[in-house]
């Protein structure tokens, strides 16, 4: 008798977490879905818990039940109502038959959340509407060239542009994310990340952690400013943790771009005292090892139209030839000038043909000593391709910045690489 009465109250418990789960996928607002969530869930989830209790018959299984069952009827009504209130506060969505009985005791936002944002979640379908194939970028006449010589790009075209939302260094790399977008029908996509390395080394954590979302969220107002500006639909995606695994991209190389800008770092430039460091967090340099794509950083200044040079610093790498052919083919500069410069030693390139396809000049030039750098007083230099990571992988080193070990005073755009 006292299996079939278990039975029972599982079977009935059952009905009605079924009955919650439907109504939180079938109602029409939020309120309603967590009136039927706490609700039916609270009844379902108790009555599952006596039928337990019923079929175990022990004295403490029936004290643990007891005690469940307490405790759920004391905490999810409190959760259901906090939840409420919220979504009421911030503009959720609300279906009425009568009128708003919290109207003018609660301040309600005018929008809900989602519309205050602009943040836009590409669906499935429209990011494989915005992905195309590379010979699908190319000029009929070139690509029948191409097709003749069999000497198609090897980097696929740019399906995805991510970029990085540091306090400080938000306009410019959201404006040149959002071109870059736009130009090649690309889906958009912003990080707001807080490096939880650098709170771990401080002094005070929980001081540090709320300064850094302070300016985490400055910066997200920032860039939503600059992206209706720019009537540009993106995805921000916010995370704590670790940068370098958070923007790491498993993606074949190419289909991904990453943005960033050409100092700073996620702990959103606050100071602190560091414990267990000498150095102020900085990983930005480290970045390109690890996302296994191009990685274009951003100068701090909008150069003119009139900087119209990419200059190739070329020191081996044979992967450095596709990768001009691809930024080149994405439209990243309105290039003019392809300036080569290599080691005496290198063997000849094709960038002298690359340049000739896509309408440019060409020049050689020879490197200077260092690895990595280029000659000073370049007329007009938009950007610098490199193949490799300038080393050391610190953007300061020893009060310099590291743009000046490729060339001094730089502030154009440096797309990087590695292998």
């Amino acid at each position: 008798m006292l299996a079939i009465l278990s039975i029972l109250f599982k079977l009935s418990g059952v009905a009605f977490l079924c009955i919650a789960a439907l109504g939180v996928i079938k109602l029409p607002d939020p309120f309603q879905r967590m009136h039927a969530a706490t609700k039916a869930g609270t009844l379902g989830a108790g009555l599952v818990i006596i039928g337990s209790v019923i079929a175990h018959g022990a004295l403490d299984a029936t004290l643990m039940g007891l005690m469940t069952v307490i405790f759920l009827l004391l905490t999810v009504p409190v959760a259901g109502h906090l939840l409420g209130r919220a979504a009421y506060v911030s503009g959720a969505r609300l279906t009425l038959t009568g009128d708003d009985a919290l109207a003018g005791v609660l301040t309600r936002a005018d929008q809900s959340l989602d519309k205050r944002s602009g943040w836009v979640s590409l669906a499935p379908k429209e990011r494989a509407d915005t992905a195309r194939d590379t010979s699908d970028r190319l000029p009929p006449t070139l690509l029948k060239r191409l097709k003749q010589q069999n000497e198609l790009p090897m980097l696929p075209a740019i399906e995805a542009v991510r970029f990085a939302v540091i306090g400080g260094e938000v306009v410019h790399v959201a404006e040149r994310a959002c071109t870059i977008a736009q130009r090649t029908g690309a889906s958009l996509s912003a990080y707001t990340i807080i490096d939880t390395h650098a709170i771990h080394a401080a002094a005070d954590q929980a001081g540090l952690r709320r300064l850094i979302r302070e300016r985490a969220s400055d910066a997200i107002s920032d860039l939503r400013s600059v992206t209706s500006q720019a009537d540009a639909a993106s995805t921000l995606h916010y995370d704590e943790g670790d940068p370098e695994h958070i923007l790491r991209c498993e993606t074949e190389p190419g289909r991904t771009l990453l943005v960033l800008p050409s100092h700073g770092w996620f702990h959103h430039q606050v100071e602190a005292r560091l414990e267990r460091t000498t150095w102020e967090p900085d990983g930005l340099l480290r970045l390109p090892s690890c996302h296994r794509g191009p990685v274009l950083f951003v100068g701090d200044k909008p150069l003119p139209d009139t900087a119209r040079t990419v200059v190739v610093r070329d020191c081996g790498e044979d992967h450095l030839e596709a990768l001009v052919e691809w930024a080149l083919l994405n439209k990243l500069w309105d290039a003019t000038q392809l300036l080569h410069v290599a080691d005496k030693q290198l063997k000849e390139s094709r960038l002298a043909e690359v340049a000739d396809r896509f309408g440019c000049t060409y020049v050689r030039h020879a490197a200077p000593d260092s690895v990595c750098a280029i000659p000073p007083g370049i007329d007009g230099l938009r950007a610098v391709v490199l193949g490799r990571t300038p080393r050391p992988l610190r953007t300061r080193w020893y009060g310099n910045s590291w743009l000046n070990r490729i060339a001094p005073d730089m502030a154009s755009d440096v797309l990087i690489m590695e292998r």
